[in-house]
Protein backbone atom coordinates (compact mmCIF):
# COMPACT_ATOMS: atom_id res chain seq x y z
CA UNK A 1 0.00 0.00 0.00
CA UNK A 2 1.18 3.63 -1.05
CA UNK A 3 1.39 6.17 1.92
CA UNK A 4 0.85 9.78 1.16
CA UNK A 5 1.09 12.90 3.86
CA UNK A 6 0.93 16.45 2.94
CA UNK A 7 3.57 18.49 4.17
CA UNK A 8 3.88 22.37 4.88
CA UNK A 9 6.34 24.98 5.96
CA UNK A 10 6.54 28.04 7.83
CA UNK A 11 8.99 30.95 7.78
CA UNK A 12 10.37 33.41 10.23
CA UNK A 13 12.64 36.21 9.27
CA UNK A 14 15.30 38.01 11.43
CA UNK A 15 17.82 41.05 10.67
CA UNK A 16 20.11 41.08 13.06
CA UNK A 17 23.17 44.00 12.25
CA UNK A 18 26.25 44.57 13.78
CA UNK A 19 28.91 47.10 14.03
CA UNK A 20 32.34 46.45 14.37
CA UNK A 21 34.84 49.64 14.93
CA UNK A 22 38.69 49.81 14.83
CA UNK A 23 40.54 50.03 17.70
CA UNK A 24 42.70 52.72 16.29
CA UNK A 25 42.39 55.12 13.06
CA UNK A 26 44.16 58.32 12.35
CA UNK A 27 42.69 62.02 12.82
CA UNK A 28 43.15 65.75 12.67
CA UNK A 29 43.03 66.95 16.17
CA UNK A 30 42.38 70.91 17.23
CA UNK A 31 42.77 71.67 21.05
CA UNK A 32 43.25 74.69 23.65
CA UNK A 33 42.64 74.70 26.80
CA UNK A 34 38.96 74.72 26.76
CA UNK A 35 38.08 72.85 23.94
CA UNK A 36 39.61 69.55 21.94
CA UNK A 37 38.02 68.48 18.39
CA UNK A 38 38.98 65.14 17.00
CA UNK A 39 37.79 64.29 13.75
CA UNK A 40 39.08 62.09 10.53
CA UNK A 41 39.23 65.64 8.43
CA UNK A 42 37.67 69.20 8.94
CA UNK A 43 35.71 70.17 5.62
CA UNK A 44 34.56 73.65 4.77
CA UNK A 45 31.47 72.59 2.77
CA UNK A 46 29.84 69.28 1.18
CA UNK A 47 26.79 68.63 0.00
CA UNK A 48 24.51 67.51 -3.14
CA UNK A 49 23.08 71.12 -5.26
CA UNK A 50 20.83 71.10 -7.63
CA UNK A 51 18.50 72.75 -10.37
CA UNK A 52 16.08 72.33 -13.14
CA UNK A 53 19.78 72.40 -15.10
CA UNK A 54 22.30 70.83 -13.34
CA UNK A 55 23.17 68.07 -9.90
CA UNK A 56 26.45 68.69 -7.82
CA UNK A 57 27.96 66.92 -5.02
CA UNK A 58 31.08 68.82 -3.58
CA UNK A 59 33.31 68.43 -0.60
CA UNK A 60 35.97 71.29 0.32
CA UNK A 61 38.56 70.74 2.45
CA UNK A 62 38.98 67.07 2.29
CA UNK A 63 42.45 65.81 2.46
CA UNK A 64 43.32 64.46 -1.07
CA UNK A 65 39.55 63.64 -2.18
CA UNK A 66 38.59 61.63 -5.59
CA UNK A 67 38.82 57.63 -6.01
CA UNK A 68 41.84 55.86 -5.55
CA UNK A 69 42.00 52.09 -6.67
CA UNK A 70 44.92 49.64 -7.22
CA UNK A 71 44.80 45.81 -7.38
CA UNK A 72 42.54 44.72 -3.96
CA UNK A 73 41.36 47.71 -3.20
CA UNK A 74 39.21 50.56 -3.91
CA UNK A 75 39.25 54.32 -2.20
CA UNK A 76 36.57 56.82 -2.68
CA UNK A 77 37.89 59.81 -0.42
CA UNK A 78 35.18 62.20 -0.09
CA UNK A 79 31.81 63.19 1.05
CA UNK A 80 29.91 62.84 -2.13
CA UNK A 81 30.81 59.07 -2.77
CA UNK A 82 28.25 58.93 0.33
CA UNK A 83 25.18 59.24 -2.40
CA UNK A 84 26.37 55.99 -4.09
CA UNK A 85 25.43 54.16 -1.16
CA UNK A 86 22.89 55.23 -0.31
CA UNK A 87 20.11 52.30 -0.27
CA UNK A 88 19.32 50.42 2.81
CA UNK A 89 20.24 47.20 4.48
CA UNK A 90 17.33 44.65 3.41
CA UNK A 91 15.75 41.08 3.19
CA UNK A 92 13.12 39.49 1.81
CA UNK A 93 11.30 36.21 1.14
CA UNK A 94 8.90 36.24 -1.89
CA UNK A 95 7.07 33.11 0.00
CA UNK A 96 6.38 32.29 3.51
CA UNK A 97 4.71 29.33 3.10
CA UNK A 98 5.98 26.36 0.98
CA UNK A 99 3.66 23.53 0.03
CA UNK A 100 5.08 20.02 -0.55
CA UNK A 101 1.59 18.86 -1.36
CA UNK A 102 0.50 15.40 -1.62
CA UNK A 103 3.67 12.77 -1.06
CA UNK A 104 4.19 9.33 -2.61
CA UNK A 105 7.12 6.59 -2.28
CA UNK A 106 8.76 6.77 -5.27
CA UNK A 107 7.97 10.30 -6.66
CA UNK A 108 10.23 13.13 -4.86
CA UNK A 109 7.98 16.79 -4.38
CA UNK A 110 9.93 20.68 -4.51
CA UNK A 111 9.04 23.58 -3.88
CA UNK A 112 10.98 26.91 -3.91
CA UNK A 113 10.99 30.66 -2.92
CA UNK A 114 13.62 33.52 -3.73
CA UNK A 115 15.97 35.22 -1.40
CA UNK A 116 16.59 38.89 -1.80
CA UNK A 117 19.01 40.77 -0.50
CA UNK A 118 21.01 44.61 -0.75
CA UNK A 119 23.26 45.58 2.34
CA UNK A 120 26.19 48.89 1.69
CA UNK A 121 28.56 47.58 3.57
CA UNK A 122 31.53 46.81 1.76
CA UNK A 123 32.74 44.08 3.82
CA UNK A 124 29.12 42.17 2.11
CA UNK A 125 26.44 39.76 3.94
CA UNK A 126 25.69 36.22 5.36
CA UNK A 127 22.48 34.13 5.22
CA UNK A 128 21.77 31.43 7.90
CA UNK A 129 19.43 29.25 7.77
CA UNK A 130 18.47 26.36 10.84
CA UNK A 131 14.96 24.48 11.12
CA UNK A 132 13.03 24.45 14.85
CA UNK A 133 12.50 20.38 14.13
CA UNK A 134 12.29 17.64 11.52
CA UNK A 135 9.61 17.67 9.77
CA UNK A 136 6.73 15.95 11.74
CA UNK A 137 2.67 15.38 12.58
CA UNK A 138 2.06 18.34 14.69
CA UNK A 139 1.51 16.56 18.50
CA UNK A 140 3.44 13.43 17.63
CA UNK A 141 6.59 11.98 17.58
CA UNK A 142 6.59 11.00 13.85
CA UNK A 143 9.12 12.88 12.20
CA UNK A 144 10.05 12.69 7.96
CA UNK A 145 14.07 12.03 8.41
CA UNK A 146 16.63 15.03 7.24
CA UNK A 147 17.91 13.56 3.75
CA UNK A 148 21.87 11.83 3.91
CA UNK A 149 22.23 12.12 0.12
CA UNK A 150 22.85 9.42 -2.59
CA UNK A 151 26.02 8.84 -0.84
CA UNK A 152 24.87 9.36 3.05
CA UNK A 153 27.67 11.98 3.60
CA UNK A 154 25.71 14.95 3.13
CA UNK A 155 24.86 17.31 6.61
CA UNK A 156 23.68 20.75 8.00
CA UNK A 157 27.00 21.98 6.91
CA UNK A 158 28.08 19.90 3.48
CA UNK A 159 26.01 19.49 0.35
CA UNK A 160 26.06 16.04 -1.98
CA UNK A 161 24.48 14.86 -4.65
CA UNK A 162 21.15 13.91 -4.34
CA UNK A 163 19.18 12.33 -7.38
CA UNK A 164 18.31 9.00 -6.46
CA UNK A 165 14.28 8.24 -6.41
CA UNK A 166 15.14 5.78 -3.52
CA UNK A 167 17.08 7.83 -1.25
CA UNK A 168 14.12 9.50 1.17
CA UNK A 169 14.11 12.63 3.36
CA UNK A 170 13.91 16.10 3.39
CA UNK A 171 16.35 18.89 2.61
CA UNK A 172 17.39 21.74 0.63
CA UNK A 173 19.41 23.52 -2.26
CA UNK A 174 19.83 27.09 -2.65
CA UNK A 175 21.32 28.79 -5.92
CA UNK A 176 22.09 32.35 -6.84
CA UNK A 177 20.42 33.07 -9.41
CA UNK A 178 19.70 36.77 -12.45
CA UNK A 179 16.62 39.00 -12.17
CA UNK A 180 15.45 36.71 -15.06
CA UNK A 181 15.92 34.04 -12.49
CA UNK A 182 19.17 32.44 -14.53
CA UNK A 183 21.40 30.55 -12.43
CA UNK A 184 24.44 32.83 -11.60
CA UNK A 185 25.63 30.73 -8.30
CA UNK A 186 26.92 34.03 -6.80
CA UNK A 187 26.66 33.80 -3.43
CA UNK A 188 26.31 30.38 -3.25
CA UNK A 189 28.74 28.22 -5.22
CA UNK A 190 30.81 27.82 -1.93
CA UNK A 191 27.97 25.72 -0.06
CA UNK A 192 25.96 24.06 -3.14
CA UNK A 193 27.76 23.01 -6.77
CA UNK A 194 24.65 23.11 -8.93
CA UNK A 195 21.15 22.60 -8.70
CA UNK A 196 21.41 18.49 -7.84
CA UNK A 197 22.97 19.30 -4.61
CA UNK A 198 21.48 19.23 -1.30
CA UNK A 199 21.60 19.25 2.65
CA UNK A 200 20.27 19.27 5.86
CA UNK A 201 19.03 22.04 7.69
CA UNK A 202 20.61 22.96 10.96
CA UNK A 203 18.08 21.31 13.61
CA UNK A 204 17.52 23.60 16.64
CA UNK A 205 15.52 20.20 18.71
CA UNK A 206 19.02 18.33 17.94
CA UNK A 207 20.91 17.42 21.29
CA UNK A 208 22.72 19.77 20.76
CA UNK A 209 21.44 21.81 19.36
CA UNK A 210 23.02 22.57 15.44
CA UNK A 211 24.38 25.54 15.19
CA UNK A 212 22.92 28.19 12.44
CA UNK A 213 24.69 27.48 8.82
CA UNK A 214 25.89 30.26 6.11
CA UNK A 215 23.98 29.21 2.93
CA UNK A 216 24.49 31.54 1.03
CA UNK A 217 27.51 35.07 1.32
CA UNK A 218 29.53 37.46 -0.36
CA UNK A 219 32.40 40.01 0.84
CA UNK A 220 31.91 43.23 -1.07
CA UNK A 221 28.75 45.45 -1.31
CA UNK A 222 25.51 44.35 -3.12
CA UNK A 223 21.99 45.33 -4.04
CA UNK A 224 19.10 43.34 -5.00
CA UNK A 225 20.84 40.02 -4.83
CA UNK A 226 18.79 36.99 -4.76
CA UNK A 227 19.03 32.90 -4.60
CA UNK A 228 16.79 30.43 -5.10
CA UNK A 229 15.80 27.86 -2.36
CA UNK A 230 14.56 24.65 -3.61
CA UNK A 231 12.95 22.16 -0.88
CA UNK A 232 12.97 18.58 -1.48
CA UNK A 233 11.03 15.45 -0.08
CA UNK A 234 10.86 11.58 -1.07
CA UNK A 235 9.22 9.36 1.56
CA UNK A 236 9.43 5.25 1.91
CA UNK A 237 6.57 3.06 1.34
CA UNK A 238 6.95 2.65 5.22
CA UNK A 239 5.96 6.49 6.37
CA UNK A 240 3.00 7.14 8.09
CA UNK A 241 0.35 9.49 6.68
CA UNK A 242 -0.38 13.08 7.68
CA UNK A 243 0.31 16.99 7.56
CA UNK A 244 3.95 17.50 8.03
CA UNK A 245 5.12 20.55 9.78
CA UNK A 246 8.04 22.53 11.03
CA UNK A 247 9.42 26.00 10.68
CA UNK A 248 12.70 27.57 8.97
CA UNK A 249 14.23 30.35 9.42
CA UNK A 250 16.38 32.51 7.53
CA UNK A 251 19.09 35.06 9.25
CA UNK A 252 20.54 38.27 7.21
CA UNK A 253 23.74 39.69 8.96
CA UNK A 254 25.26 42.41 6.90
CA UNK A 255 29.29 42.23 7.78
CA UNK A 256 31.40 45.52 8.75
Amino acid sequence: MTKKSTVFLFFLTFTIISFCLPRNGGAQSFSSSSYRINWGNFNMTSGKKSSANYSLTDTVGQNAPGQFDASGYILKAGFQYIYTTFYQFSFQIDDLAIELGTLSAGSTSTDSNILTISTPSGHGYQIMAHQNHPLAIKGTNTTLPDTTCDNGSCTESQSEIWTNIDTYGFGFNAIGINSSGVATHIGTSAYFNDTDYYRQFADYSASPAEENQIIMSEDSAIQNRRARVTYKANISPLQPAGDYQNAITFTAIPKY
